[in-house]
């Protein structure tokens, strides 16, 4: 198995290496992590993915393997040779504080989501990692919420393992349940997350038990699963004719129906005639499930027409999210120690990638918030907590990141809780405290500020 410190780019290595001999590595330093624009079919983001990250940053070092791969490099070998990277490689142990705004909470752009204070070397080393991580998790979580938002209380399932790489996908179930998911398909995701695990039967069943009697195969097909997994039978029942299909799933199963899948078609007629057929059947409370890549938009569209649905399953749309298929997360220096000891703050000023001075908290008030300076007193809830280091207490359970997102959606005002897309006029609810727009005016204008 690799080590979590070789899941990274190259030019942090070269990087900590050019640190140790020019002796920077030792330095304060600290990091933000932050987004700064969304797309217009986002209002919010849903944190995620530190919970993941802590295990993997919690002690991180060089393993042997590792450095001795460094050693036959062409570009780190001869570098290594060096006295002062070569101790600083084989001493390394990622042991900084890290603060960042517990999964499950609502966060904006130009929010910190992540502080990492340390040496240089430390917080420069993880950037990679902690980027690959929270893009990645606060992306489908954010876009998970939405659907959740939109299903109106209905359970929604996830299903999306097969658009995606077969790792990535035990993540995006992580995601995608914090975010309010019901279920994942995914056998690993609850294996490793505990997260309830869903699943009927694919078109191929079907057709496996229509090979020796046609379309009447279906009724057997049925007859046979429910068999075995008395109770718990939900039948895919749009193989054939969809509706023939709803019959067919109440006359085999009968009583022990728990419910019946619609994956194509005209899903709002199909899901209304469904429903006649299971009442008229007496099968009131049998569900009907509706898939076929739905988004927050088309379930949204199906309820407000009066679609009869239980529950949603949805795959591709929640693990590709292709309204907004990279989140774009950054991770800025924002203070470093000079050579006389002091801590300054500093920032990057490029038109249109620029990151904002020292090191911050962010404060909540509702949903209106207050971007500060992290040791500004400011009123309202600091939303960057400690979640590695002396003062850590942080629970990183899924269960807890769950119940952080439900209460957090919960009480989303109307104009966040909106599908509709943002206007350019809208902006949001952050704005930035005295103190913090003096320090950022002071290092434009000077360029090294003490704090």
């Amino acid at each position: 198995m690799s080590s979590p410190a070789l899941l990274t780019d190259r030019y942090q290595l070269t990087m900590l290496a050019a640190y140790a001999e020019s002796e920077h590595a030792g330095r304060r330093a600290v990091f933000e992590l932050f987004v700064r624009r969304l797309p217009s079919s986002r209002r919010f983001m849903l944190a995620c993915g530190v919970g993941r990250a802590l295990p993997l940053l919690d002690g991180l070092t060089f393993s042997q393997e590792a450095l001795a791969r460094f050693a036959r490099d062409p570009v780190l070998g001869p570098a290594l040779s060096r006295p002062r990277v070569r101790t600083l490689f084989e001493g390394f142990r990622f042991s900084a504080r890290v603060f960042a705004v517990p999964e499950g909470r609502v966060v904006f752009p130009g929010e910190p989501l992540v502080r990492v204070e340390g040496t240089l070397a430390e917080a420069q080393l993880v950037e990679t990692l902690l980027l690959s991580i929270i893009n990645h998790d606060t992306r489908i979580a954010s876009k998970c919420a939405r659907i959740v938002l939109a299903a109106r209380g209905r359970p929604c399932l996830e299903f999306g393992t097969r658009r995606t790489h077969e790792q990535a996908a035990v993540d995006a179930a992580r995601a995608a349940y914090i975010a309010g998911f019901a279920a994942t398909s995914n056998e690993e995701a609850g294996r490793r997350w505990g997260i309830p695990v869903a699943g009927t039967m694919a078109h191929s069943f079907v057709l496996a038990h229509a090979a020796d009697d046609g379309e009447d195969g279906e009724s057997r097909a049925f007859s046979n699963y429910s068999t075995l997994f008395d109770g718990e039978t939900t039948c895919l029942v749009d193989t054939f004719d969809p509706l023939r299909g709803v019959d067919r799933a109440v006359e085999a199963v009968g009583a022990r129906l728990r419910g019946v899948r619609l994956d194509s078609g005209e899903l709002a007629t199909l899901a209304r005639g469904a429903r006649e057929r299971l009442d008229h059947g007496g099968l009131g409370g049998a569900s009907v499930v509706l898939s076929d890549d739905l988004d927050e938009q088309k379930i949204a569209a199906l309820l407000d027409g009066g679609a009869p649905a239980s529950a949603f399953g949805v795959g591709t749309m929640a693990v590709a999210t292709p309204d907004a298929p990279s989140l774009g997360a950054v991770y800025k220096l924002v203070a470093l120690e000079d050579a006389r000891g002091a801590l300054v703050a500093v920032q990057k000023r490029a038109p249109g990638k620029g990151s904002s001075a020292g090191p911050k908290q962010v404060h909540r008030r509702g949903f209106d918030d207050v971007l500060g300076l992290a040791t500004e007193p400011l009123d309202g809830e600091p939303l960057l907590v400690e979640v590695l280091g002396p003062g850590a207490s942080y629970d990183a359970s899924v269960d807890a990141a769950r119940a952080r997102a439900r209460a957090e959606l919960a009480s989303l005002p109307e104009s966040l809780a909106s599908l509709a897309p943002r206007r350019d006029d809208e902006g949001y609810p952050v704005s930035v405290s005295p103190a913090l727009r003096r320090l950022q005016d002071a290092v434009a204008r000077d360029g090294k500020v003490t704090i």
